[in-house]
């Protein structure tokens, strides 16, 4: 094969991949209208990832989707109400239990998978739950509103795995970690850190124009640190499960989990610097 054909192959599922953000961008942008449809949003974030995460390990069934569903009620209305405390207790509790029921009652997998299987629907719960939070910010005494911290979020992170995948397709030659992801080179993530970085400080002068450099600086190195972090983790399960992706829901992407992996670890820790920042 020739370098032409090379290159045309490495870059032949570019196309699927931006026709299906244009589909996502469609649907989160249609979330954010009504504070209603951004607490169905995340809850159907949560199911969807939690499904993914034990259809991995093997532990998804009907009677689980039953559970998860009851799960999603009480859920939806914490989200709703915005009681962060209520938020908290039951989103550190449904994992925990659930996991400790599969290691240690049914039996069905082991104390490793057990611990990844609470991670993922810690990650699933508890840190995807605080789009919710970040969303309805209200500081009253400045001009912060709480649907730009959340593009200020979103935007940023998604973009920060394209341009990683970008850069990497591109220039990667030195691999970060070979057995875990072997796609995943330091080219990738410096072009990645750098342009992040860039778009954060740009959209930061629109969404938060009463704010400066180091703020931006900040959130932009953190966003791009954090989103690697989380796609090196999502690996890690994969190479564990013995899987090549999450699923199938998303063309070009895998599922779910492999679009949302970033955000997972990203958004608390977002959520708890705008606070710290800010109040």
């Amino acid at each position: 094969m020739n370098q032409e054909n090379l290159n045309t192959s490495k870059y032949a599922d570019v196309p699927i991949r931006i026709r299906s953000w244009a589909v996502i961008i469609v649907i989160f942008f249609a979330a954010v209208l009504h504070p209603v449809l951004m607490a169905l949003f995340v809850c159907f974030l949560s199911f969807c990832g939690i499904k993914e995460f034990l259809s991995m390990f093997n532990v998804y069934s009907k009677k689980t989707a039953f559970l998860l569903f009851l799960f999603l009620i009480p859920e939806y209305f914490i989200l709703f109400k915005k009681n962060y405390f209520d938020f908290i207790l039951f989103n550190s509790l449904f994992p925990i239990l659930f996991g400790a029921y599969h290691v240690f009652i049914k039996n069905k997998i082991s104390k490793k998978k057990g611990l990844l299987v609470i991670a993922g629907l810690f990650l699933c719960t508890f840190s995807i739950g605080h789009l919710i939070f970040i969303y309805n910010f209200n500081f009253p005494f400045s001009n912060l509103i709480g649907i730009h911290l959340l593009l200020l979020l979103v935007v940023p992170t998604e973009l920060n795995d394209v341009f990683q995948y970008l850069t990497g397709k591109a220039f990667g030659k030195r691999k970060i970690s070979p057995v875990i992801s072997p796609n995943k080179t330091l080219e990738g993530f410096l072009g990645g850190l750098i342009l992040t970085t860039l778009l954060v400080n740009l959209l930061g002068l629109f969404l938060l124009p009463d704010e400066n450099f180091v703020l931006y600086t900040i959130l932009g190195i953190l966003i791009a640190i954090l989103g690697f972090l989380g796609d090196l983790f999502m690996s890690f399960v994969k190479r564990t499960a013995v899987v090549k992706d999450t699923g199938n829901l998303i063309p070009g992407h895998g599922g779910l989990l492999d679009r949302i992996d970033s955000l997972m670890f990203i958004t608390p820790i977002y959520f708890w610097l705008i606070l710290y920042c800010f109040l």
